[in-house]
């Protein structure tokens, strides 16, 4: 036993590890989706939750954003708090489009097209600043998705697939009974983004850093079955 106190003490020196010189503990890297931090099934709208536009409400269990206009780019709802740097971030969502009962040939309906093809979409924000300042991933119509960041109002591409040949099955569709699950996983500079659990954006940026998470639509209305953050 003697020896070993001294041993001991020997350590303590060597290392330095008295009250004025305390050891350097080092934290590993969580695991991911370890820990829920925040979650909402929507029974209602919690005061928790703000928004920068479009018209926002509850219905069946659903947070439904009701704006179709075009003219309607990023409709956002998000959580005051927590404020989270490193997550999982989990959203169910289906996109309700507006269709005209008849399409014709005019240039309205060729531009709604393409629009349901390419462009419309929903999503998830996150490391938000301010309705200037976030990083966001969502669906980019039909075909595609779409991994950016908006940085004092001006929208970058961090990466914008065409993902019809990228997910398996009859996935694909703006259709009331198609839901899509769509998952960010943010820690440190990398982002990984996926839809029905496969992998279809990756980046690597490092302008945000900690912010808040929400919801986002696209010139169009869309439904949104729960959030899950995690970390």
């Amino acid at each position: 036993m003697k020896r070993r106190m001294i041993m001991f003490a020997v350590t303590f020196l060597m290392f330095g590890c008295g009250p004025e010189n305390p050891p350097v503990v080092v934290a590993s890297q969580p695991d991911v989706g370890n820990k829920t931090v925040y979650f909402d099934a929507f029974n209602n709208i919690k005061p928790e939750w703000q928004q920068t536009a479009g018209v926002w409400e509850v219905v069946d269990g659903w947070l439904v954003q009701r704006t179709d206009d075009p003219r309607q780019l990023n409709a956002i709802k998000y959580i005051l708090s927590p404020r989270v740097a490193d997550a999982t971030i989990e959203t169910d969502v289906r996109v309700r489009p507006y269709r005209p009962d008849q399409w014709t040939d005019s240039p309205e309906d060729r531009e709604l097209a393409r629009n349901i093809r390419y462009i419309i979409g929903a999503g998830i924000i996150f490391r938000m600043k301010d309705a200037g300042n976030y990083y966001m991933f969502r669906l980019a119509g039909e075909e595609g998705a779409v991994l950016g960041k908006m940085v004092d109002g001006e929208w970058t591409d961090i990466q914008n697939p065409r993902v019809r040949g990228m997910l398996r099955g009859d996935r694909i569709g703006f259709r009331p009974d198609n839901v899509y699950r769509l998952k960010v996983e943010c820690y440190g500079s990398s982002i990984k983004c996926y839809i029905n659990d496969e992998p279809v954006c990756t980046g690597n940026d490092s302008q945000f850093d900690l912010g808040q998470v929400g919801l986002v639509t696209f010139k169009t209305a869309a439904e949104f079955d729960f959030i899950k953050v995690t970390r």
